[in-house]
C-alpha cells in the first residue's frame, strides 16, 4: 500500500508570544502543536485515483480513497491520473456534458464514416450519439479537479468539486477525505474532524481514515477539552495498528498521542523508535524522538535524532514538519532553514508560511514576517489561523487599525471552539487601545470580546474602564 504522509504540523506557543498564534499543545512546559492530515487510499476504478501528492510518511487525506490526496501544509503533490472523459459528437466542443473533451472542430463531411473513439475507462461513443455520463464517472472527474486544485492551492474550487464528488457519489470516501485533507491544510480542525469521522462511518476499515482522526484530534481545539482529545487521539491510533499492522505512520502518530498526554517515558519512546524500524527513513519519526530524547535529559542522543530527520528531509512536506518539531523546542533559527528550501520549491505552501511567519516574528523581523502572513492569507482565506496570527503581528506592533482588521475577518470564518481564542485576541487589542489613550476604540474591541466571551468577567470590568468618563 502506498505511504501517504499525514501532513503534520506543529506550533509551540511560547508563554511570552502565546497571543500570537491560534494553535498550540501542551507538552511540557512549553505549548506545542503537532498537525498531520492524512490522505484517502486508492479507489477501485482504473483511473480515480488521484494520486496524492507523496510527502515523507504521513498521511494527508486527499480525494481518494487509498491514495489520498496529501495535505498542503503539508501536502503532498497530487499525481494527476488522467480525468476520465466520455467524447462527445466528432468534432463538437460541449460544456455542457463535463465529461466530453474540448477543442474539437466538428466535421464538415456529414457522409463520413463514424469514428468509433475509445478511451481509458469511458465507453464507445460513435458520431450521433449522445454520451450518457454515469454519476460514477462525474464522481471520478470531480476528485480529480478537486485534487488537482488543492494542489494548486485553490482551495474554495477543490471544496467545491469534492462536494459535487460527494453529491454523486455518497458512498464514496474519497470526496470526505479530500475534505479533510483541504480543511487541515487550512488548520480548520472542527471541520477536518468531522469530514474524517464521517470517512470512517464509510469505510470503518481503513486505516489511514484512523490516523487522518488521530492526527486532528491531536490538534489543540481552543475551549475543547484537550486531554480527552488527545486520549481518544492515541485510541484511533491504536485502531489504526489493528487495521495495518506495519503502518509506521500509525506508531508515530500513538506516540505523539501519548506525548501530547505528558508520557515521555519508555512507551512513548518505543511507538517513535517502532516507526523508525519499519521505516528506516522516516524523518519526522526521527524528529519526534529526538525531541522527546531532549525532554528526557539525552542530549546527544537527541542531538544524532535531529541530525538524521534533517538528513532525510529531502521533500517539501517533510522539511515543513521537521521545522515544526524544531519549533517546539526554540530552535526558530535552524527551522527557518528547512523552511526557505521548502517555500523555495512550493511557495504557496500554506502551513510552511504559517510556520515561516512565525518563526520570523518570534526572532523579531516583524518586515519579513508581514509579508509571509500576507501570503499565508491570500493562500488560505478561509483560514481563521492564517488571519489571527497576522491580526497578531500588526498589534504586537502597535498597529492596531490593521490588527482590528484582520480579527474582524477572522470573525467571518471562526468557530464555535475558536471564539474565545479570538475574543482574547480582540481584548489583546483592546488593551493596546486603552495604553494608547484611545478609550473609545477600546471599548468596541472590548465590546466586540463580550459577544464571543460573555462569561470572562475581566472584559466586563475592562469595558467599564473603557467607557468611564
Amino acid at each position: 500500500m502506498q505511504k501517504l504522509f499525514c501532513s503534520y504540523i506543529g506550533f509551540l506557543v511560547l508563554a511570552l508570544f502565546a497571543n500570537l498564534f491560534v494553535v498550540a499543545q501542551d507538552l511540557g512546559s512549553s505549548s506545542e502543536l503537532f498537525k498531520k492530515t492524512p490522505t484517502p487510499s486508492a479507489r477501485k476504478s482504473s483511473r480515480a485515483k488521484a494520486a496524492p501528492k507523496k510527502i515523507t510518511k504521513k498521511p494527508v487525506a486527499s480525494a481518494k480513497k487509498k491514495e489520498p490526496v496529501n495535505r498542503a501544509a503539508i501536502a503532498p503533490a497530487v499525481a494527476k491520473s488522467a480525468p476520465v472523459e466520455a467524447p462527445a459528437k466528432t468534432g463538437e466542443t460541449s460544456d455542457a456534458n463535463p465529461l466530453t473533451k474540448t477543442g474539437e472542430t466538428k466535421t464538415s463531411d456529414a457522409t463520413a464514416p463514424a469514428p468509433t473513439v475509445i478511451m481509458p475507462g469511458t465507453v464507445v461513443i460513435k458520431v450521433g450519439e449522445t454520451p450518457e455520463p454515469n454519476n460514477s464517472q462525474l464522481a471520478e472527474l470531480a476528485i480529480e479537479r478537486g485534487n488537482i486544485a488543492r494542489d494548486e492551492r485553490n482551495y474554495i474550487a477543490a471544496e467545491t468539486e469534492y462536494r459535487r464528488a460527494q453529491a454523486w457519489a455518497p458512498a464514496d470516501s474519497r470526496p470526505i477525505f479530500g475534505l479533510g485533507n483541504l480543511y487541515s491544510d487550512q488548520q480548520r480542525w472542527e471541520e477536518a474532524e468531522a469530514a474524517y469521522r464521517q470517512a470512517i462511518a464509510l469505510e470503518p476499515n481503513e486505516p489511514e481514515a484512523h490516523i487522518a482522526l488521530s492526527f486532528v484530534l491531536s490538534q489543540p481545539v481552543f475551549g475543547a477539552n484537550l486531554s480527552a482529545r488527545y486520549e481518544e487521539a492515541g485510541k484511533v491510533a491504536l485502531r489504526a495498528i489493528e487495521l495495518s499492522k506495519n503502518n509506521a505512520v500509525a506508531y508515530d502518530q500513538l506516540g505523539l498521542a501519548r506525548e501530547l498526554l505528558g508520557q515521555i517515558g519508555v512507551e512513548t519512546q518505543t511507538a517513535y523508535r517502532k516507526a523508525i524500524e519499519l521505516d528506516p527513513n522516516f524523518a519526522i519519526a526521527y524528529a519526534h524522538l529526538g525531541r522527546l530524547l531532549r525532554r528526557n535529559g539525552l542530549a546527544k542522543e537527541s542531538e544524532a535524532a535531529y541530525k538524521d530527520a534533517i538528513r532525510l528531509a529531502k521533500d517539501v512536506p517533510t522539511m515543513i514538519l521537521v521545522a515544526d518539531v524544531m519549533q517546539s523546542q526554540q530552535r526558530f533559527e535552524e527551522s527557518e532553514k528547512l523552511l526557505k528550501r521548502a517555500l523555495q520549491d512550493d511557495p504557496r505552501n500554506p502551513t510552511g508560511l504559517l510556520l515561516y511567519g512565525r518563526a520570523l516574528t518570534i526572532r523579531g523581523k516583524f518586515d519579513e514576517a508581514e509579508i509571509i502572513l500576507k501570503r499565508a492569507v491570500a493562500v488560505s482565506p478561509q483560514s481563521f489561523v492564517a488571519y489571527v496570527s497576522l491580526g497578531s503581528l500588526y498589534a504586537r506592533r502597535e498597529n492596531f487599525e490593521a490588527a482590528e482588521e484582520h480579527l474582524m475577518m477572522a470573525l467571518k470564518v471562526v468557530s464555535k471552539n475558536e471564539r474565545k481564542r479570538l475574543a482574547q485576541e480582540f481584548e489583546n487589542v483592546g488593551d493596546g487601545l486603552m495604553r494608547s489613550k484611545k478609550k473609545k476604540d477600546a471599548a468596541r474591541l472590548f465590546r466586540q470580546a463580550l459577544e464571543l466571551d460573555a462569561e470572562k468577567a475581566s472584559l466586563t470590568s475592562k469595558l467599564a474602564a473603557a467607557e468611564k468618563r
